[in-house]
Formats: C-alpha cells, sequence, structure tokens
C-alpha cells in the first residue's frame, strides 16, 4: 500500500504562487515598518518544519494532508483556497471539529455503505486496505485520496477532514 498515490502531481505552480501570496501578506508582529514574514517564521506560526515552506515556495511540492491542515488552519481558509482550486476566501471553521475518521465512519454510515462499496467505484484509486489502515492508524491519506473520497460523498473536502460543518464550500 503506497502512501500517496503514483499517479498524482506532486508538484503545483498554482500551489506554490498562493503559499507566496499568502505568506507575503504576513507581517511581522509589532514591526513598524510594515516588514513582511520570511518562510521561517511563517512555518514556525502555521506548526511546520521550515522545509515543508522552503519547499512550497520554491518547487511547489505538496507537502502532507497535516500540513496542508495546518496552513489552512492557520490561515482559516479552505484546502481548495490553499491549494489554488477556487478563488473563494471564505471559509467557516466548524465550533466543533471533529476528525476525518470519526467524519468517514459518519458518511459511511449515513449512505449505508460498506468500505468495499467505496473501493469499488472506479473513481476511486485507493485499496479498501487503505481505509482500513487510515481508520485504525488514525492517520490522514494523501491529500488526492481526500479529494477522491470527498468527490465520493459529495462532501467538500474540509468537511471530510472535519474542519467545517458545511459539507460544501
Amino acid at each position: 500500500m503506497s502512501k500517496a498515490p503514483e499517479d498524482s502531481v506532486k508538484v503545483s505552480a498554482e500551489f506554490q504562487r498562493r503559499i507566496i501570496e499568502i505568506i507575503a501578506d504576513e507581517e511581522i508582529d509589532g514591526s513598524d515598518e510594515g516588514k513582511k514574514c520570511s518562510n521561517a517564521e511563517f512555518a514556525a506560526r502555521v506548526g511546520v518544519s521550515k522545509t515543508v515552506i522552503s519547499n512550497i515556495a520554491t518547487y511547489g511540492i505538496l507537502p502532507s494532508t497535516a500540513s496542508l491542515v495546518k496552513i489552512a488552519d492557520y490561515t482559516n481558509k479552505s484546502l481548495e483556497f490553499i491549494l489554488a482550486k477556487t478563488e473563494d476566501k471564505d471559509f467557516e471553521k466548524s465550533a466543533h471539529p471533529t476528525t476525518f475518521h470519526v467524519r468517514l465512519l459518519e458518511l459511511i454510515r449515513e449512505k449505508g455503505i460498506r468500505i468495499a462499496d467505496i473501493t469499488n467505484n472506479p473513481n476511486i484509486t485507493f485499496s479498501r486496505n487503505s481505509i482500513h489502515v487510515w481508520l485504525k492508524r488514525k492517520n490522514l491519506p494523501a491529500i488526492e485520496y481526500v479529494f477522491q473520497l470527498a468527490r465520493y460523498f459529495n462532501v467538500s473536502p474540509d468537511y471530510l477532514l472535519g474542519r467545517t460543518d458545511y459539507r460544501h464550500n
């Protein structure tokens, strides 16, 4: 079982530009001169390593889903905005956030399906075992898999990840 989809795009120029813009809009706290935030300072504020932000800003490399969620949480934006898949900046964070694992199980129960039903769908490129591992180990799938699941359940990736209570952005 692979951690990331083999055929997924691991580099995104649009994402790179979006993150550079976000960092450029950050100011250093208490700065009279309007000094801009460095990549290292932004990484510290977000709670990810300097390497993650450097790889994004320099090469457009997509980080882990957990790092993407930290960036989205810090900026209070949707994952689709962070990934430059939308220009819509509006995002309403859940008053009672939940986890991907809880939300996925809720959606499965709500739809009255089995995990095998999900992975038998031709638009799903991961195995049934992958879902069991994500649920058992409480780890997050690669972002492409999050988007596949969100499309399958007809919800936003942020809803699936438990970041918002709105099913659609």
